[in-house]
């Protein structure tokens, strides 16, 4: 039997992190079988052990992928946004925006990074490592914008921009949550309100 090439390895093993992702995503890591997920990706279950050592290092690659392409999506429109307007403000919109496709979508999914925190994150060092990786990459980029918004006298500064990202970062997990249980994006906006408008912005006389 002829082997695969390296292009159809990795289109193979593309397949594999996507069909993962969007189980992960519907039920959770734990509730996720190798089967289901090669099932899903159109491969025999034996054949996950050529791309993936275990579940454990494929749930580490999967939370990988997803903080990649997130990652890549958010700051595309934050460059955008601030093309219009100044960073602090440009954060909060696309904020919203990304709170407007949660509730386009059929399904309230959440954040996976929040999700696996609660799930696996004591469980999996490697999955718990990933997921620190990934979280301190978004909030790099928040202290970042928020920075921004200091040096302009946009944003308070008795407060570093390192703890704002951490504050923004946990209540923006704690708000998808409660969206989750609550179908509605009403916390999540409510939430976004309170933190760019109230707590870390300077406010006018």
């Amino acid at each position: 039997m002829a082997r695969k090439s390296s292009a159809d390895m990795e289109k193979t093993r593309q397949a594999i992190l996507d069909a993962g992702l969007s189980l992960l995503q519907e039920r959770g890591y734990n509730a996720t079988g190798i089967q289901e997920i090669a099932t899903a990706a159109g491969i025999p279950k034996g054949s996950f052990y050529n791309y993936f050592a275990s579940k454990e290092e494929f749930g580490a690659e999967v939370i990988r992928y997803y903080a990649r392409d997130g990652l890549e999506k958010w700051q595309a429109a934050l460059v955008e946004a601030a093309g219009k307007s100044e960073p602090y403000s440009a954060l909060y919109q696309v904020f919203l925006e990304v709170t407007e496709k949660y509730r386009c979508a059929d399904v309230k999914k959440g954040c996976l990074l929040g999700t696996l925190s609660a799930e696996i994150s004591e469980a999996s060092e490697e999955c718990r490592l990933a997921l620190k990786e990934s979280i301190d990459a978004f909030k790099e980029v928040l202290a970042a914008y928020l920075a921004k918004g200091q040096e302009q006298g946009k944003v308070r500064r008795e407060i570093t921009a390192g703890q704002m990202a951490d504050l923004v970062w946990d209540a923006w997990q704690g708000s998808l949550l409660r969206m989750k249980v609550e179908k509605s994006v009403e916390p999540v906006k409510t939430d976004l309100a309170v933190i760019f408008q109230h707590l870390l912005g300077v406010q006018k006389n």
